[in-house]
């Protein structure tokens, strides 16, 4: 009887004095054997001084729950160091202070919160005999994340943005890029935050990170020894952003083909622009804001007289090209529908508008001195804004002609949107798909995608000379040298055409990034893999999670 008592024993330490069928559950009665020591000073007890029952969760026994009753004592301590004057039994490794599981059953619970989640969870630990709620399940495995931080020293760390609500709210993702894990989870996307972050973790080397400002004033501000690395997957999605605006003419939202627009049909006349608008960004981006407006305005014309001329909605898409929904939405209004605009907010520079026209009318055409000033009454955007926003009043200054000009060699105003049709479906290449297929190398192409190449570069020269470029960065990017790329950029800013001049131009101002991401083997992929696993975490727990539940979810196990 003694050894059919002895198995059930948790611990070598207890005495197993009855052990019951109650109910649908095993009920064990212990008791300790052994006397208790002072937690704080170490002493042992040898003065009882009363008794208490506690009642703990234990691991199923062939699916049948199992309870624990065990019988503890209380002690008097006689050390007369000691402040504490009665203490409980300890007992280590089988259940912790004021806790109603056994350590055995809580590193279960953990194990399943981790993995499967709270309510997931809680149904299976109760077809397995462990009846546990999932409030209880999250609670431990937030608590044993606290309890357990990973102190790992770093030295190669990817950093990336995620959104709590996708272009509303965003928060940071730190991965260690050596070990391939989740380091920490950060619920905004702030350059205070990164960089006080980043003081305190100074073993780091590199930091990976995209091309956003935010990051690298973090970088500059927390981890100035760190060698910042622009991460090449962005690098490739800005080219081809670039290409396809420049194809498709910055993606107008109605476009026509480039015949009917080179040739004027149905167009207002265009006002001519000066030389410093015609080769400054800001103007050519004002032009072909007009452009796209004109553009709008004929074929909304061209909508509503087909429909007052009695035709369908499919009639009309299928005679214009169009999609259905947009004739739906045109031919329910009189007048053209004006593009929404956003309510200006601090991290806008309309919010200060009346502040830099005022400064810029008092003498203050310094955009440095301007970004200062509105830095002082809250503005917290990034240096760009105030400087596209101040750019169409220094066109018309005439004492500041040419200083926000194109170089000599990139005078090069932006072309009209491409039109070529696929030889194989008969349908026009959109942009996309042509930006797509421009820097993409010959050898991974399907035999279709190698048709429309071929039908894009007999098409149009720009394109040909575009993807001679993109092939050539995308070699830079899997091992090339700086003077490489300082010849790449040399060549788009000769090429001829706005976006590749635009784009180098870019480059600049990120250089050593930029030239980090050629020398360097190091790639934000993992991180980017890390943040659709946290994609995935938020949408199974229907995006009700905190930042505490994901950071637990998503940092590995520790022992």
């Amino acid at each position: 009887m003694m050894e059919a008592l002895a198995v059930w024993s948790p611990a070598p330490y207890l005495n197993v004095t009855r052990v019951e069928r109650e109910n649908s559950r095993w009920l064990i009665m212990i008791s300790c054997r052994e006397r208790a020591c002072c937690p704080l000073g170490g002493a042992q007890s040898r003065s009882r001084h009363s008794f208490y029952v506690r009642t703990l969760g234990d691991l199923s026994a062939q699916g049948t729950p199992v309870t624990i009753r065990m019988r503890a004592g209380r002690w008097r301590c006689r050390s007369k160091r000691c402040d504490r004057q009665i203490l409980a039994e300890r007992l280590p490794g089988l259940v912790g202070p004021s806790a109603r599981q056994t350590d055995r059953l809580a590193e279960i619970i953990r194990l399943f919160g981790h993995s499967a989640g709270g309510r997931p969870s809680e149904r299976l630990m109760v077809r397995l005999g462990m009846r546990v709620s999932d409030s209880t399940i999250l609670r431990r495995v937030k608590h044993h994340t606290r309890i357990g931080p990973n102190r790992a020293v770093m030295r190669v760390t990817g950093v990336d943005e995620w959104a709590w609500r996708r272009g509303t709210k965003f928060g940071t993702i730190v991965v260690d890029l050596e070990r391939r894990r989740v380091v920490d989870l950060l619920a905004d996307r702030a350059a205070d935050r990164m960089a006080d972050w980043f003081r305190h973790h100074p073993e780091i080397e590199i930091i990976n990170r995209d091309r956003d400002d935010l990051y690298a004033d973090a970088a500059v501000q927390g981890a100035p020894q760190a060698r910042e690395v622009a991460d090449r997957f962005h690098l490739l999605k800005n080219l081809r952003d670039t290409v396809a605006r420049q194809l498709g003419g910055f993606e107008a939202p109605v476009r026509q083909s480039a015949t009917e627009i080179a040739a004027g049909q149905d167009m207002p006349e265009q006002p001519t622009a000066d030389r410093a608008e015609r080769h400054s960004e800001t103007g050519e981006r004002k032009r072909l804001r007009h452009h796209r407006r004109a553009t709008r305005k004929v074929m909304f014309g061209k909508i509503r007289a087909l429909y007052d001329a009695g035709s369908t909605f499919r009639e009309i898409a299928q005679k214009l090209g169009l999609g259905p929904r947009p004739v739906y939405r045109w031919v329910r209004r009189i007048d053209m529908p004006e593009r929404s605009a956003m309510a200006p907010k601090p991290c806008t520079s309309a919010y200060f508008g009346a502040f830099l026209a005022r400064s810029w009318a008092e003498g203050t055409t310094k955009v440095r001195h301007l970004f200062s000033d509105i830095r002082h009454r809250g503005y917290t955007g990034s240096f760009r804004h105030p400087a596209c926003f101040v750019a169409p009043w220094r066109i018309n200054d005439p004492t500041q002609d040419g200083a926000d000009g194109l170089a000599a060699d990139e005078e090069a105003p932006a072309s009209l949107p491409l039109h070529v049709i696929d030889p194989m479906t008969g349908r026009r290449i959109s942009p996309l798909v042509a930006a797509a297929l421009c820097i993409k190398p010959r050898r991974q192409m399907t035999t279709r995608q190698i048709v429309n190449v071929d039908a894009l570069k007999a098409a149009s020269i720009e394109f040909t000379t575009m993807r001679h470029l993109a092939m050539r960065f995308r070699g830079l990017l899997r091992g090339g040298t700086v003077e490489k790329l300082d010849r790449w950029m040399t060549d788009a800013r000769r090429s001829g055409i706005y976006g590749m001049q635009r784009f180098a131009r870019a480059l600049r101002h990120d250089i050593e990034a930029v030239r980090n991401a050629v020398l360097e083997p190091w790639s934000n992929g993992q991180t980017e893999g890390q943040i659709n696993r946290l994609k995935t975490l938020k949408r199974a727990m229907y995006g009700r999670a905190s930042v505490d539940l994901l950071r637990a979810r998503l940092m590995p196990l520790q022992n």
